[in-house]
């Protein structure tokens, strides 16, 4: 097709170049089809029709792009019709091609175009004069480089945009799953296919909170590093609220516990552990171990901490203290001042705790304390004197006494 823009009374390099689209449409895509699937082999990849759909993405950029150059301004703002938004969702739904190969086709699309019209420039059938040429170059190369500059950020934030609905909706699924499998109100191979999770397995349940939503990335780049660590055969993780979630590791042996303890939380986010229990109904005890964790680390001040709370290093305080006002009443009783809130009385109950950790030896509770054996000793003298008694390292009632020392002050406080 000839393209004779002699006759114009006023020259416009741009319409020459939006005709110059439109008659070598056909061309135009079959050569850069090729070039992108040259160039790009991934682009290919687990595609029924590949040629189709890359052919028809890059339609719809040669129409934008001819549409662009019709209406928008030489000097203005470019924007792209709604079209391309449409279309680029379209391609995250099915992440095909992937958001890098996508942005790597506009690079090949935006060279081959550049050499056709070269080429095009180049051929006389187009009855150009020379200053012509050099015009319809400079604004064609000024307009595929605005044209896929915007291509590309646009395309970008539709993909991402889709990419973030997809996984909201894929989340909220997952988490009415996940709550139903909680309740018991869908089947095991319902939950299964559902939340790709496999129930017949040794779950181990958690719960993770943040103070503030705007701490909610910090959570989880802190639940992938710790993940990385445990290296879990599964894992599966839920919206729980707006500051935190639910969520279920199967591990391969029993050092999560020696890893959770090596772990030092960042301020303002906070982790509660349940215990390993198998199958389903391992699943929802272990998901209530967690929360009960969570219930006496947050009125003992354990989540305040820098360190995840385990079910197991709590369990006693949670059996014992499920009726607080009992609990704290035999606290009272077997502790007496040791159980007040002053300074005096925090320090030495914390040293009595790891006193009878250690089976009362002053050494090992010194190494824990960082404090001289002797001071050890002289506190265990002043503890034994307000309780009116010897400390017995083999007392039940005095070890669950301490144990439920810090939620009677809670409770007290309250």
């Amino acid at each position: 097709m000839t393209i004779d823009h002699r006759a114009e009374a006023e020259w416009r390099p741009l319409d020459w170049m939006a005709r110059w689209l439109d008659a070598e449409l056909d061309s135009l895509l079959d050569s850069l089809v090729d070039y992108e699937l040259t160039e790009i082999p991934e682009l290919a990849v687990a595609r029924v029709d590949p040629r189709g759909e890359i052919r028809h993405s890059v339609r719809v950029h040669l129409i934008a792009l001819a549409e662009s150059i019709r209406h928008s301004p030489c000097d203005g703002q470019l924007t792209l019709p709604s079209f391309i938004s449409r279309n680029t969702r379209a391609l995250a739904r099915k992440d095909m091609p992937s958001l890098p190969a996508l942005l790597r086709a506009f690079e090949k699309m935006h060279a081959g175009l550049w050499r056709r019209i070269a080429a095009a420039l180049r051929d006389g059938r187009y009855r150009l004069e020379p200053e012509q040429r050099a015009e319809v170059l400079e604004l064609a190369s000024a307009r595929l480089f605005a044209y896929f500059q915007t291509a590309s950020k646009e395309t970008a934030a539709s993909y991402a945009a889709e990419h973030a609905l997809l996984h909201r909706r894929s989340m909220s699924r997952r988490s009415e799953v996940a709550t139903a499998l909680l309740g018991g109100s869908v089947s095991a191979a319902e939950a299964e296919q559902a939340l790709g999770y496999q129930l017949n397995a040794t779950h181990i349940g958690y719960v993770a909170w943040v103070d503030e939503p705007s701490g909610l990335d910090r959570l989880d780049g802190v639940i992938t590093m710790l993940t990385e660590r445990l290296r879990p055969r599964q894992h599966l993780s839920v919206p729980a609220d707006d500051l935190g979630l639910f969520g279920w590791v199967t591990c391969h042996n029993g050092t999560w516990r020696e890893i959770l303890r090596e772990l030092v939380l960042p301020a303002g986010i906070h982790c509660a552990w349940g215990s390993p229990q198998q199958g389903v109904e391992g699943f929802r005890a272990s998901h209530l171990d967690a929360l009960e964790a969570r219930r006496v680390g947050q009125a003992t001040g354990l989540t305040d901490g820098s360190e995840a709370v385990v079910f197991d290093d709590v369990a006693v305080a949670s059996l014992a203290s499920r009726d607080l006002g009992s609990a704290s009443a035999f606290v009272h009783r077997q502790l007496g001042r040791l159980a007040g809130t002053d300074e005096l009385a925090v320090r030495l109950l914390g040293t009595l705790r790891v006193y009878l950790d250690e089976l009362a030896s002053p050494t090992r509770t010194a190494r824990r304390l960082h404090v001289h054996p002797n001071t050890v000793v002289k506190r265990v003298e002043r503890i034994e004197a307000m309780l009116g008694r010897r400390v017995d390292p083999a007392s039940l009632s005095l070890r669950v006494a301490v144990e439920l020392a810090p939620l009677a002050s809670s409770t007290r406080s309250a």
